[in-house]
């Protein structure tokens, strides 16, 4: 019992090693979005309110509401509260990015500490931890996970077979999911994985025309602000919205969404370049394993442009066909459906033209 629990903890020591914060995302200018914003001067307070959206280098944060908290021209701390907010970092040299959750995350940027109260979680690729506060600490690569006052820490290790729900019993305990490394890359004919979901509520199967709104549109795999990253939609570009389901939008968008293809069946590592396979899957993320959501397919002979290579896999931008997700506050209704059509077609003549 002792060394399996010397062995989780080691894991543990590594996944937050992993995420030690970048010096060049420090270093980069800060861009902070909502739909409100009020500026106490004489206390060094900022509030932004509804939709806010945050981004520094690789860091992105989306929460509801964010207070910042200045020093003279220094950012002292900050505190973000949402159902949940968001915490997203791509660490340096990695092929996927620490997401944390929680209702309140709160943010002191002189020590370098990011901490997840109520619900807190935090993941990378298919490791993941959870508790009722964690705190990641990036400057001493240190994570602590506390779970409530009556709890003790637990850590499980499961594979893609078993249930990582643990008994109602332990549901204010911290838990941490290892998943083992993939066995190997497979190619367009690899496991299906989990499809896009189905809206189940408040669901409309009308097709709109819309645009994106003034912030932009963060594109996701599922309707879920934890789930992959599949790029960031354009404020003003025209989209076909599909459904509207629980705060989310499924769209169409002609360019600007990433996905992954096994790249043996692509032509050419950069630029315009043709699928060799028939029907190769495109996927979420650079995997073939159960975390990697399938999106759609290629046909032998389409053109496509690649944007990066990473190892096997090779990232290009998606169709105007495929359906992604994202969050419907950034929707802008279209009132003049000539001018939308006029839009859309000049958008995916963009992205064929490149």
């Amino acid at each position: 019992m002792t060394r399996n629990f010397l062995a989780a903890f080691s894991l543990l020591f590594l996944f937050s090693q992993n995420a030690a914060a970048l010096e060049s995302d420090r270093n980069q200018s800060v861009l902070v979005e909502a739909d409100e914003v009020e500026m106490d001067f004489s206390s060094g307070t900022r509030l932004y309110r509804g939709n806010v959206s945050v981004r520094q280098g690789t860091i992105r944060i989306l929460a509801d509401q964010i207070e910042l908290v200045y020093k003279g021209e220094q950012l002292d701390h900050g505190i973000a509260t949402g159902n949940p907010a968001v915490f997203r970092q791509r660490p340096d040299g990695k092929d996927h990015d620490i997401v944390g959750t929680g209702r309140r995350i709160e943010l002191d940027e002189i020590q370098n500490i990011v901490t997840f109260i109520g619900d807190a979680r935090l993941r990378q690729d298919r490791d993941a931890i959870e508790g009722e506060r964690i705190v990641y600490d990036m400057a001493r690569d240190r994570m602590i996970v506390r779970g409530g006052d009556a709890s003790p820490t637990r850590t499980t290790r499961s594979g893609e077979d078993a249930d990582t729900a643990l008994p109602d019993q332990d549901g204010e305990r911290p838990r941490m999911v290892l998943q083992p490394d993939e066995l190997g890359d497979g190619g367009g004919g690899g496991s299906a994985g989990a499809g896009t979901p189905a809206a189940t509520r408040s669901a409309s199967s009308k097709s709109e025309r819309a645009y994106v709104g003034e912030t932009g549109a963060p594109v996701f795999a599922t309707q879920s602000m934890t789930g992959a990253s599949l790029g960031t939609l354009p404020s003003g570009l025209p989209i076909r919205v599909l459904r509207i389901d629980d705060g989310w939008a499924q769209v169409n968008a002609p360019h600007s969404v990433r996905v992954w293809i096994y790249g043996k069946f692509v032509s050419a590592n950069s630029g315009i370049a043709t699928v060799t396979g028939s029907a190769v899957r495109l996927r979420s993320t650079p995997s073939t394993d159960a975390s990697s959501v399938v999106l759609g397919e290629a046909a032998k002979g389409q053109r496509v442009r690649v944007l990066s290579v990473n190892g096997k896999w090779k990232e290009i931008e998606a169709s105007a066909d495929l359906k992604v997700w994202i969050p419907s506050a950034r929707i802008q209704a279209s009132e003049d459906s000539s001018r939308w059509e006029s839009d859309w077609r000049d958008s995916s003549q963009k992205a064929a033209d490149g």
